[in-house]
């Protein structure tokens, strides 16, 4: 005989705190660095922020309000600590390479002493250059060039002129150049007295003209080289000069960063280029008008190659940096090269190169949203090279793809950072199966529990919770019985009984919604009753979908019996969720069953509007009728279900012992009570299993009823027992069913369940017979099944009768249900009780 389940007693259905669980001994305060149930998290990131490999970054994987940033961001502040502070990064001018700005590093804070030495070293050079040049040593040693120039000039021509006077010439030096005039007894031929010479004297000058064609190009020829030897004497002089100057200050900076070889060699630049470009350091001699018409703009400053500029200073740390980027695009977590606008186009350089946060946590900790890498264009490849060869390149996005972008090219930055990536588990699977580069940077993952044990330790680390954050953010006290709440709630967060919520965040918003309404409400201390109306108020924000559901079924657009009993009906349950809201939607599942063969047919499927989840409820389904009822004939069945007024969709198989329940009673004809609402999926055993979001099912069931006016004790809720554990629902169900107005059933087979449902026992087979007792819900079944298959069978033969006289007179043959071995005989059946 089939048992009856018994009810769940008002106690069963919610744990309460006992003081009696915490532990007595005093645990200390909780401070930032305690972190609560979370010791599979903090030895995973220990051992990842230790190893010293690039490859063993971390995934930081659990779901948000775990305290992943707080950890995260605790543990590497507390390592940094244990690091030195990295030095600073500047950009310099490539003199070599104009647009390919080089890096130098200097110890922390460094950088800008450098760039301001630098800045003060060429003021210096520009004001000492000048004094230099106008110094009457320097004039008179530029004079004395000139005038040996010129005195070997002045020899040269007269060598010249004596050779053109030979030949009968003078030479004439004139500002467009040299004029060679025929001598007529020893004067200077004028042009009209040139002419009148009869022409075989003209002749003979032109023929004696020639002759001096090779000695003029040769003096043209030397003065040229006394010329250039003269400016080359004259600017060696100068560079002499300008060295004497530049070469102090310069030596200093030399001795100061004698350390450093890259240093050294820029240093070497800047002075090499200083010496051959004298002429910017010198006055200019354009009118003050034109200069201020003129005024160079900003990349057009001849002494802006000598600038320094810092992209990381570091001077304000004490240890080794932690960043966290919030933004991570390409140019914020990269750098970027910036431009200006002159005269409608854009120009840069190094100047104008800035440093992202991978540069910035440079020998330190990055921690990173992996959502927000994965969907920023460009910035997961980029990590991913920036990481495997520990170097940054500062470049525009298009360079990244092959794009050029005709900007300049900085030298690639070194940047030796610890990688987090903080993101879910979904996407960490995702990386892990889809990239084959994930692995082998991100060795170490970190999970983050959203649940954790209730000892009397975490209880007492909970109290510890909320008195920190109670004098953290300056609430009120809360009394034991407001802390007790708390707990409670927190187990509900997770709808286990034997664990606590790790969503701390969570907990918080609750603690500071409590200590409002406190507050609103006068009271000095926090007590239970503003914890229950934080709950209350918070739910009441959001289930306005909810209450519209709800206002359908009571109106009767939506049809839900509560009272009742009905053939082939019942009520389901189902867990909507929207956001981090979740609530409970009875639904009407009905069942039609007729002579046929083609089994249960899911209409949700057929009309596609189930999950394969819930399809496979529907197909375990039908392979426990398959193993309870075809035994010994074929199930000859042919079956309707579906959810009423469903045009959104189902899914999963927590209805599957709901659909189950409405089929047998359908073959049965025993009605089901409607007071009752189903929850639970079964196996091919007719096990009822475990689902999800069993506080909510009964909460929306029982508001339902209430809403209903139907509250007479004849309503309740059926669940696996499997799911008592999770039982933490609100007061008001407590207390009704405290006052034996709705009851919670524990459900472990079909059998309990659709005993309980129709008032009927469910039946057993008699082990001698084989049969189940007649008047059980089994029995029942059977019966009709049998008689389907008798009467399909009956309507095969005479569907073959008639295919033959069809045949006879020409008609096509059509294939019937075939007639199948009569069983053996059976001993009488007999009742089992």
């Amino acid at each position: 005989m089939t048992a009856f389940p018994e009810p769940l007693s008002p106690d069963a259905l919610r744990w309460k705190f006992d003081a009696s669980e915490a532990l007595t001994a005093d645990g200390g305060k909780l401070s930032m660095e305690t972190f609560i149930g979370q010791e599979r998290a903090e030895r995973a990131l220990a051992f990842g922020l230790r190893m010293r490999s690039h490859e063993f970054n971390l995934y930081v994987s659990g779901p948000p309000g775990t305290g992943k940033y707080t950890m995260c961001r605790s543990f590497c502040e507390r390592l940094a600590c244990e690091n030195p502070v990295p030095g600073s990064v500047v950009f310099v001018h490539n003199f070599e390479e104009p647009d390919r700005p080089i890096w130098l590093s200097f110890p922390p804070g460094q950088g800008a002493a450098f760039r301001g030495e630098m800045a003060s070293l060429i003021a210096e050079i520009k004001e000492s250059i000048p004094k230099a040049f106008e110094a009457d040593a320097h004039d008179e040693s530029r004079k004395t060039v000139v005038e040996e120039a010129h005195q070997r000039q002045r020899e040269k021509l007269a060598k010249l002129e004596e050779t053109a006077k030979e030949a009968g010439f003078s030479i004439q030096m004139t500002q467009t150049g040299m004029n060679v005039i025929p001598l007529i007894e020893g004067e200077t031929a004028t042009p009209e007295t040139f002419e009148k010479l009869p022409e075989e004297e003209r002749k003979k000058y032109d023929e004696a003209r020639t002759t001096l064609t090779l000695p003029i190009a040769d003096f043209v020829k030397e003065t040229r080289a006394l010329e250039k030897e003269a400016r080359e004497r004259i600017r060696d002089l100068d560079k002499d000069i300008a060295r004497s100057v530049a070469q102090i200050p310069i030596d200093d900076l030399r001795e100061k960063y004698a350390g450093s070889e890259k240093v050294l060699a820029h240093l070497d630049r800047v002075q090499e280029d200083i010496l051959g470009n004298l002429s910017k350091f010198q006055p200019s001699e354009e009118p003050a008008a034109a200069m201020a018409l003129m005024r160079p703009s900003k990349e057009e400053n001849p002494f802006g190659v000598y600038e320094v500029n810092v992209v990381v200073d570091n001077s304000s740390l004490k240890c080794a940096p932690v960043v966290y980027e919030s933004n991570p695009n390409f140019n914020n977590l990269f750098g970027r090269i910036e431009r200006r606008a002159h005269f409608g186009t854009y120009t840069t350089d190094f100047t104008l190169v800035r440093a992202g946060s991978m540069i910035q946590a440079n020998g330190g900790y990055l921690i990173l949203n992996a959502l927000d890498v994965l969907t920023n264009p460009g910035v997961w490849p980029a990590l991913k090279r920036a990481i495997r060869n520990r170097c940054v390149w500062i470049e525009d996005l298009g360079e990244t793809f092959g794009w050029s972008q005709g900007t300049i090219k900085p030298e690639p930055v070194p940047a030796d950072v610890k990688v987090l990536l903080m993101g879910s588990p979904m996407i960490y699977y995702l990386l892990l199966r889809q990239d084959e580069d994930f692995g082998k940077l991100f060795k170490v993952k970190a999970d983050f529990s959203p649940d954790i044990k209730r000892t009397p330790e975490s209880l007492r680390d909970y109290r510890a919770f909320i008195e920190f954050h109670t004098e953290q953010d300056g609430l009120l006290p809360f009394e034991e019985a407001a802390i007790a709440r708390v707990l409670e709630a927190s187990s509900r967060m997770v709808a286990d009984k034997n664990r606590l919520s790790a969503q701390f965040g969570d907990l918080r918003e609750l603690l500071l919604e409590a200590n409002h309404w406190a507050v609103e409400g006068g009271s000095a201390r926090v007590e239970a009753g503003h914890i229950v109306r934080a709950e209350d108020e918070k739910r009441f924000r959001a289930d306005l979908l909810d209450e519209r559901l709800r206002d359908q079924i009571v109106e009767g657009n939506l049809l839900i019996d509560v009272e009742g009993e009905v053939v082939g009906q019942i009520n389901g349950l189902a867990v909507l969720s929207l956001g981090g809201f979740s609530f409970g939607k009875p639904s009407r599942i009905t069942a039609q069953t007729f002579m046929g063969d083609k089994g249960v047919v899911n209409i949700e499927r057929e009309s596609k509007l189930s999950g394969s989840i819930h399809d496979k409820g529907v197909l375990i389904l039908q392979g426990y009728l398959g193993a309870t009822y075809a035994r010994r004939r074929p199930l000859a069945l042919s079956a309707s279900i579906t959810f009423e007024q469903n045009y959104g969709g189902v899914d999963g198989d927590s209805a599957s012992s709901t659909e189950l329940y409405a089929l047998l009673s359908s073959l049965s004809d025993l009605p089901i009570k409607q007071g009752f609402a189903v929850t639970g999926s079964i196996n091919q055993r007719g096990e009822i299993q475990p689902i999800g979001g069993v506080n909510e099912k009964i909460e929306g069931f029982f508001e339902v009823c209430r809403e209903k006016g139907s509250l007479g004790g004849g309503q309740g809720v059926l669940i696996p027992h499997q799911n008592v554990k999770n039982l933490m629902l609100r007061d008001e169900v407590v207390e009704a069913v405290r006052a034996g107005k709705f009851a919670v059933y524990p459900i472990r087979t079909v059998n309990e369940g659709i005993s309980l449902l129709t008032g009927v026992e469910a039946g057993e087979r008699d082990p001698e017979t084989g049969a189940f007792p007649a008047g059980s819900v089994h029995g029942k079944v059977e019966t009709e099944l049998r008689r389907m298959y008798e009467d399909l069978r009956r309507h095969g033969r005479k569907k073959d009768d008639d295919e033959e006289d069809d045949e006879e007179g020409g008609g096509a043959p059509e294939k019937g249900l075939p007639a199948p071995p009569e069983p053996p005989p059976r001993p009488p059946q007999r009742e089992k009780s």
